[in-house]
């Protein structure tokens, strides 16, 4: 377990087993079955794989913590982002558990469980470089990096107007250019930045900046988990 998970997981794992254990799991004809759980396992702390080649994390300690409460057997394939709901809606899977946000567009597709994680959005910056303030007037200007698509993404563009938003495919692409100075700050999930800052070498040049108020919750409800309709 990485270092940031001895004190933030216990907290959040207790509230999340009962939010998502509440949600009725698909029957299978044959209840010895596992249900099958798909993840993208490269998302350190939530989901990824352990230097044993085992998927380990956040998530994977709540489901197998939630099918232990429901009295089932759960296996877990890895499939690449982009792979996850084509793999749930042809059957190849009974959930998908990757740290998916709650959206309009999910609810149409798919059956959500209650949220079983928000995470506090997070501003990080370069030790020389953390602005004093994290206000909308502080930040005109300043270049922001933010993960492309992403509620955090959302966020700074509503709350930080006049700052330049710069979005990336992937959160390692916008710490990456932080740590080279590209960009004046990135903004994304607390606990993915605090890992980021603790294990990376590359992230030695870099601190967190402060959190980001969010009493909008532009930044979305949080993370469920998904099943297919039907």
């Amino acid at each position: 377990m990485r270092a940031i998970g001895i004190i933030l997981f216990p907290i959040a794992l207790a509230g999340a087993v009962s939010a998502v254990s509440a949600f009725p799991f698909p029957a299978r004809a044959e209840e010895e079955k596992p249900l099958v759980l798909l993840t993208e396992a490269a998302h350190p702390p939530y989901a990824y794989l352990s230097d044993k080649g085992e998927m380990v994390g956040f998530e994977i300690e709540l489901m197998n913590a939630v099918c232990a409460r429901i009295k089932r057997a759960c296996v877990f394939k890895h499939r690449e982002f982009d792979r996850l709901a084509p793999s749930l809606l042809a059957g190849k899977g009974d959930a998908i558990v990757s740290s998916l946000d709650i959206t309009d567009e999910r609810r149409e597709k798919f059956l959500l469980s209650e949220p079983y994680f928000r995470m506090p959005s997070l501003f990080v910056a370069r030790k020389d470089e953390v602005p004093k303030e994290l206000t909308p007037e502080a930040l005109a200007n300043l270049s922001i990096g933010a993960l492309r698509d992403s509620p955090f993404a959302s966020l700074a563009e509503a709350r930080f107007p006049n700052s330049q938003l710069s979005t990336y495919s992937t959160q390692i692409e916008a710490n990456l250019d932080l740590a080279a100075d590209r960009v004046d700050l990135v903004i994304g999930d607390e606990m993915s930045l605090r890992d980021w800052l603790k294990t990376a070498p590359e992230a030695s040049c870099c601190v967190a900046a402060g959190r980001v108020d969010d009493p909008d919750r532009i930044a979305g409800e949080g993370f469920a988990v998904l099943f297919r309709k039907g």
